[in-house]
């Protein structure tokens, strides 16, 4: 596997494609802030229909998700979202942010955006890679806000047997990251999550996927962000598997992963150990890791539908 596609774990550049008969654009298009404890929420919403939330992972932006937001509005109102401290999701200049309970304070931001756009009205939601552990907190806090959780790929290394290991390398990503950089640290990053996968560091390029400020106003900040607040706080997260399947809780979860993403790779066996524990199947969907967007996307989409029409 080339450094090209393992960069997709990360940040991905959308290609163009067109909406095939079957799944069919909405019109129906809102934008909007939501004001919420020290940060405003930037959010879009694409379709009619029950509300499908996205979270988005690493890049923490909503962009990457517009194209196949379109693609469902046939089916739902797709809401996306940059979460807070991304992008056009600003903190507050005065009020305090309490880095110690992040993951609660992203998982806090979804819910009340769920509350102000679908209130009373349990939801759906697929969070992927980061994002997909803001989903597992959401449901631990708020179950009863949740029709469906779908968490995609999430690296909840500390379920899985190798901790120690997993712990050790993502604490070294860090590490390279202060001392060398961030396109040094996403090399370390990437081949951490796909030990089969192998690159060229000598041809293989980084500018070209959008990690370039030149080519994105937001990319520069939402990296250093996410490696200072999100690279060891979020995978190093230990998770109550007994809390998070209690109460109903697992009865709502559905865990998602990419039909071609390596089996090895610790966001793929974060599933396979919850599915053992909770008796359920690890549901594939088209694609890799970021399936849901380039060439996958379609595909993606149609295996979502399907899956989410066979739990009404």
């Amino acid at each position: 596997m080339s450094f090209s596609r393992l960069l997709a774990f990360s940040l991905l550049a959308i290609t163009p494609f067109h909406f095939p008969p079957a799944l069919a654009q909405s019109s129906v298009q809102t934008t909007g802030y939501l004001t919420v404890p020290s940060a405003s929420l930037y959010y879009e919403t694409y379709g009619t229909g029950p509300l499908l939330l996205f979270i988005s992972g690493a890049n923490g932006d909503a962009d990457i998700w517009r194209p196949v937001a379109k693609l469902l509005a046939a089916n739902y109102t797709v809401a996306i979202y940059d979460r807070r401290g991304f992008s056009r999701s600003y903190l507050s200049p005065t009020a305090v942010q309490n880095y110690t309970l992040r993951l609660e304070t992203d998982a806090t931001d979804a819910k009340q955006l769920l509350d102000h756009l679908s209130p009373g009205t349990p939801a759906t939601v697929l969070g992927t890679s980061s994002g997909a552990l803001v989903a597992m907190q959401l449901l631990l806090m708020y179950p009863a806000a949740l029709k469906t959780l779908i968490p995609h790929e999430p690296p909840a290394l500390t379920i899985l047997p190798d901790v120690a290991a997993l712990v050790a390398g993502q604490r070294d990503v860090y590490a390279v990251y202060r001392a060398l950089g961030i396109p040094a640290a996403l090399l370390k990053f990437l081949t951490l999550y796909d030990p089969s996968a192998s690159f060229n560091p000598g041809t293989d390029s980084v500018s070209g996927f959008s990690i370039d400020a030149r080519e994105s106003p937001f990319v520069s900040g939402n990296l250093q962000y996410w490696f200072e607040r999100e690279v060891l706080q979020y995978p190093l997260k230990e998770w109550d598997l007994d809390a998070l399947g209690a109460g109903g809780r697992k009865e709502k979860l559905v865990l998602a992963c990419g039909s071609t993403t390596s089996a090895e790779g610790a966001q793929y066996r974060s599933n396979v150990v919850m599915a053992e524990r909770f008796g359920l199947n690890v549901t594939l969907l088209e694609g890799s890791h970021v399936g849901y967007a380039g060439d996958t996307m379609v595909g993606w989409a149609r295996d979502l539908v399907g899956v989410l029409a066979g739990r009404r």
